[in-house]
């Protein structure tokens, strides 16, 4: 539907009961980052993991980054995180890296180069236009350790290694309502379980908002052999937005308005649900299915 449709609606005021045009200002189409990154939250990755070091940290929304580099707040052993234009439908400045990793005190070894994890193609983004905006989102990446010599030096000179990798894949729906002035978005984030991962939205002002977090199960010697699609983020939420296209600060959660059969969506600060998962203790291994993983309960969304 052509915007100078949308831009006017009809309605009929019952003190002159006839036609009248009221001008209706839509919400702009605008840019968002998607971040999904795995992290080890420990020092090292124990004995199971032979002593490489971790990222020793909680599920965050602070800036990925080159090790080394301006403007990194934490780590990741693979990050991966891109922009979405609404307007135009387009997948925009894709990055796929993976932090430095060596031992405590040790060599530590940078993926540059073929080293590098891979993202692909990914991610690849579908556009449906009219009333509502829907953006169809699939992409997912991969990448190994090649601290563990001789993988290095496989990957350099023969593009093969013993090392299995780690794979994260994922699903995005977005779907923006430019007259309700709202955003939906499903998540769907699967991958070998291992180790920890998060995933979180930021809009052209600059709002991080998590969308959802998976906590580790298994160890690196056995879990990251082969894709296994395991289920790690599942979640619908609906974002409010100004008129720039910006988050307005409120959220719902549609997936827990289902699972308690409730007819009415309630909408919360984001801030409540950001610091549910910034607050939660990212070391307890658990074996759950996504919808099991920890998300705000009633009384924070």
């Amino acid at each position: 539907m052509p915007d100078n449709i949308l831009k006017r609606s009809g309605s009929t005021p019952s003190n002159q009961r006839i036609g009248q045009v009221v001008p209706l200002k839509l919400a702009k189409l605008a840019r968002y980052e998607i971040n999904i990154r795995s992290f080890h939250p420990g020092k090292t990755f124990g004995w199971s993991g032979l002593n490489f070091e971790g990222d020793a940290r909680g599920f965050s929304l602070g800036a990925s980054g080159v090790s080394g580099g301006a403007g990194a707040e934490v780590t990741s052993r693979i990050w991966h995180r891109f922009k979405v234009d609404a307007l135009s439908g387009k997948t925009l400045d894709a990055e796929t890296e993976s932090n430095d990793s060596g031992k405590i005190a040790g060599d530590h070894t940078r993926y540059d180069g073929v080293l590098k994890p891979k993202g692909g193609a990914w991610p690849v983004l579908r556009k449906e236009d009219g009333p509502v905006t829907t953006l169809y989102i699939d992409g997912g990446y991969a990448g190994e350790n090649h601290a563990l010599f001789p993988s290095a030096e496989l990957k350099e000179n023969l593009g093969v290694t013993f090392v299995p990798s780690l794979d994260v894949s994922y699903k995005f729906v977005i779907t923006i309502d430019r007259v309700s002035k709202h955003m939906d978005i499903v998540s769907y984030v699967s991958g070998d379980g291992f180790p920890n991962c998060e995933a979180f939205v930021v809009d052209s002002a600059g709002t991080s908002i998590f969308l959802g977090i998976h906590v580790r199960k298994g160890a690196a010697l056995f879990s990251l052999w082969g894709d296994k699609k395991y289920p790690m983020v599942a979640s619908a939420i609906r974002l409010g937005l100004d008129d720039n296209g910006n988050f307005n600060g409120l959220i719902a959660n549609e997936l827990k308005r289902r699972q308690q059969n409730k007819e009415k969506l309630e909408f919360h600060p984001i801030s409540k649900w950001n610091n549910f998962f910034l607050t939660l203790d990212p070391s307890a291994e658990r074996w759950m299915w996504p919808w099991q993983e920890p998300m705000p309960d009633r009384a924070v969304t």
